[in-house]
């Protein structure tokens, strides 16, 4: 389902200031949509999320979150 950036916040339940972060990071991927998301994006922001509350800076998960997505995209192609 598409969202704007308010629905997913909402959805979500994270700020959307914070969602722009995540964004502008790069940590949603490359050159993603700052005003268009979906369904994909709310398991990535809770995997973000999770990440933060153990106390991975956003400095770290930028190198972190392209590897976990090819992983992803990896293991989708085998099922």
């Amino acid at each position: 389902m598409k969202m704007n950036l308010t629905e997913l916040a909402a959805s979500a339940h994270v700020d959307a200031s914070r969602i722009e972060d995540y964004v502008k990071s790069g940590l949603l991927g490359k050159e993603h949509s700052t005003t268009e998301f979906d369904d994909s994006d709310l398991y990535w922001i809770d995997m973000i999320q999770c990440f933060q509350d153990n106390g991975t800076s956003l400095d770290d998960l930028s190198g972190l979150m392209p590897r976990c997505r090819e992983g992803q995209s990896q293991l989708t192609q085998v099922q």
